[in-house]
This record gives C-alpha cells, sequence and structure tokens, in this order.
C-alpha cells in the first residue's frame, strides 16, 4: 500500500455547532468507504484555529506544511484568507481544500490552480430568497440582524435579489451590541420601528441561540401572523427548527440542501452516512462527504505529489455527489443550483415544510458586493 497522505484540518471553534468537525469528519471517512479507500490512506491531523481569525490559520497552516509536512491543507475557512495562503501552497504544490458556508461571495483571488473550495453557497439562496419574498408579499421589505451577521454578504445578498424583483424600499436594521449579545437579545426598538412603518415582511439573519431568541419573542409579538416572516437559511436547518418546534410558528425560508431532498444521489448519501454513522445527516456531513468524494477522485494525482494536476482532473471531469456534480464547472463562482423556497409550520411531532417555489441565484451581477465588501469579519459565518 502507498505511503499515507498527510492532511492539516484547520478547525475553528464554534459555539453554534460544536461537533461539526465530528460530523465533517465523519462524512469524509463515508465517501471514502464507498469509493473501497482504507482509512488508513488519509493520516488526518486536526489544528484548532481559534474562531478562524487570519493571523492563527496562516500560523497553524505554516506548522502543518512546514514541520509536519502535509500534502493537503483542508478546514472550515473564511475565503478571505484563502488568498494569503495561497502563496504559501502553490509554491510548495500543496492541495488547499477548504469548506465554507458561503456566507461571502467568492472572487477570482479565492481561487488557484491547486485550490478547490467546496461551499453550502448561503449567498445564492438569500439572493433568491429576497427575489421571491419581493415577488410574492411586496417591495418594501424589512431586514433585521445583529452586528455579527452583517458583517459577511447574507444581507447584501437579498437586499440584491429583492432589487432584481423590483423592490427599492428594502430597509436594514442592525441591533447594537448592547441590545444583541451573548446574554441577551432586546428587540424593543426593532420593534418600535415595525410600529412607525410596517413592512411587506420581515427578513431575519440570526443564528446558534440568538436565531431561537430571536423566534420566541417575534411569535409573541403583534406582528406574528401579521407581519410574514422570511428567514435565513441556517435559521431553517432542522437542529435549529428542533428548537422552534414547542412554538408553533409559521415563517419562509430556502433550502439549497435538505436531507428529504428525493434525488436519487442525495438519498443514496443519506442511507450510505446514516447506516455509516449512526446519526442523522446534516449540512456537515454533507460537506464532508462532498470533500471525500473530491479526495478519492483526486488521489492518484494526490500520490504523485502532484496538487493542480489534482485539481485540474476533478474541475475536468467532476464526480456525481448528493447536491449534483462536483467540479469547478457547476460548484464554482459562477455556478447557481436550484434553490427550494419553503414555508415552514413548527409543531409536535413533526414540523411541516412545504416547497412553494424553486429558484436560483443565476443573473446575479456579484462585482457590486464584492467590491464594497473587501473588509468584514475574518472568522468562518459559524465561529462565535
Amino acid at each position: 500500500m502507498s505511503k499515507p497522505l498527510k492532511v492539516g484540518f484547520l478547525l475553528p471553534y464554534s459555539g453554534m455547532y460544536p461537533f461539526y468537525g465530528q460530523h465533517t469528519m465523519a462524512g469524509i471517512a463515508c465517501a471514502l468507504t464507498k469509493n473501497n479507500i482504507p482509512a488508513s490512506q488519509f493520516n488526518f491531523m486536526p489544528a484548532y484555529v481559534g474562531n478562524g481569525e487570519r493571523n492563527k490559520c496562516i500560523e497553524e497552516a505554516k506548522r502543518l506544511i512546514f514541520f509536519e509536512g502535509v500534502d493537503v491543507l483542508m478546514g472550515m475557512v473564511n475565503i478571505q484568507v484563502i488568498d494569503e495562503l495561497k502563496p504559501m501552497l502553490q509554491n510548495f504544490n500543496k492541495l488547499g481544500f477548504f469548506l465554507d458556508f458561503g456566507e461571502y461571495i467568492p472572487s477570482a483571488a479565492t481561487t488557484g490552480e491547486n485550490i478547490y473550495s467546496l461551499s453550502m453557497n448561503l449567498w445564492q439562496s438569500q439572493y433568491a430568497l429576497g427575489k421571491w419574498a419581493v415577488n410574492e408579499f411586496g417591495p418594501a421589505g424589512q431586514l433585521v440582524m445583529p452586528i455579527y451577521e452583517a458583517g459577511f454578504n447574507l444581507n447584501s445578498s437579498f437586499t440584491e435579489g429583492a432589487a432584481a424583483a423590483g423592490s427599492t424600499g428594502v430597509n436594514s436594521f442592525v441591533l447594537p451590541q448592547a441590545y444583541a449579545n451573548n446574554e441577551t437579545l432586546n428587540l424593543t426598538p426593532f420593534f418600535e420601528a415595525l410600529e412607525k412603518e410596517t413592512p411587506n415582511f420581515v427578513h431575519a439573519i440570526f443564528s446558534g441561540k440568538m436565531a431561537n431568541q430571536f423566534l420566541w419573542q417575534w411569535r409573541q409579538s403583534k406582528f406574528y401572523d401579521t407581519v410574514p416572516l422570511v428567514v435565513v437559511e441556517n435559521m431553517a436547518y432542522n437542529e435549529a427548527l428542533f428548537e422552534a418546534e414547542d412554538m408553533n410558528i409559521k415563517m419562509y425560508s430556502a433550502r439549497s440542501w435538505h436531507r428529504d431532498m428525493q434525488g436519487k444521489n442525495n438519498k443514496a448519501f443519506v442511507k450510505q452516512f446514516e447506516d455509516f454513522g449512526k446519526q442523522d445527516a446534516n449540512v456537515f456531513a454533507l460537506l464532508g462527504y462532498e470533500a471525500g468524494l473530491a479526495l478519492a477522485h483526486m488521489l492518484p494525482q494526490l500520490l504523485k505529489g502532484d496538487a493542480a494536476e489534482a485539481v485540474y482532473q476533478l474541475n475536468k471531469k467532476g464526480v456525481e455527489g448528493p447536491r449534483g456534480l462536483i467540479g469547478h464547472q457547476t460548484m464554482g463562482i459562477n455556478a447557481y443550483h436550484p434553490i427550494d423556497i419553503v414555508k415552514i409550520q413548527t409543531a409536535k411531532p413533526r414540523t411541516l415544510q412545504t416547497i412553494l417555489a424553486s429558484e436560483t441565484a443565476f443573473g446575479f451581477d456579484t462585482t457590486d458586493v464584492i467590491e464594497t465588501t473587501q473588509s468584514g469579519w475574518l472568522n468562518p459565518y459559524i465561529s462565535v
């Protein structure tokens, strides 16, 4: 058997999804097993990188490449860090294989001949959701979010989608840190703003425990069921909806992937992963599984030490995954996948999700958004 490939894996802290690393690694292992690749072929070396700060990621990347001699550098990283890692990876012909939620719109600076990225593409689902919300409810929308969520491209992508549907009246309310922090969420100033000018719909961008707190307060407010509530995709993940079952709350969201999607490859993935991992498939298992399929496809070139050729072959041929073809032809900057728009009604014992429409982010001119967000948070979306 050939010498094991060393894979350095950058793992930031996540208070929102504390076990995302285990789910991601289980997904990778499941995909490798599916391809009859023994676990001993890859030697994964996890590296804790705090909240995923730029300096910490670069420091750990240097240690993994120069002292541990890894062949592949992987991990959940903010795509703005990739541009700084790229010269090091290219100079030493190492594969950079990165995962993200799609909180930022990718640009040419985040690609390279030996760089590959897998993303949940939340920026696309936000654009599609904004376009649908204006067409469905009217042009006068109101966004609400904490400072953290306002530091990414999620709000601007939604606003761009709304504008594409003809809206000129989407307002944004960013809650000051004194009103939205780890200890408290005070929506009083937001509700006061709604009293003065009631919108056609509200779009909420929250994450983690604060998302649950927002839903509780919204459900108890006078605006519930009079103003439609549209939420960012991660607020409608199964883990989040489980926390909202007791609320009996109605809302709308987007799904770029869901465990119950009926495509042949997705059904096969869910069965394989849940038989293998003995746990429900989620977005991290999905990203890990897709990464494992890609690693299996690139293995012959990686064993030869040719990272650039490995990426080239994956881009050229692709490999079928749960969401479609994995390869830059479909998973890269200009690839747009179908996105389901769903109506959600939480309830025990079963929350209902009804597909209302299918949208895409096709036609989204991302240039202005990229140019106006050169600064912003340098940690991944989940790392808080």
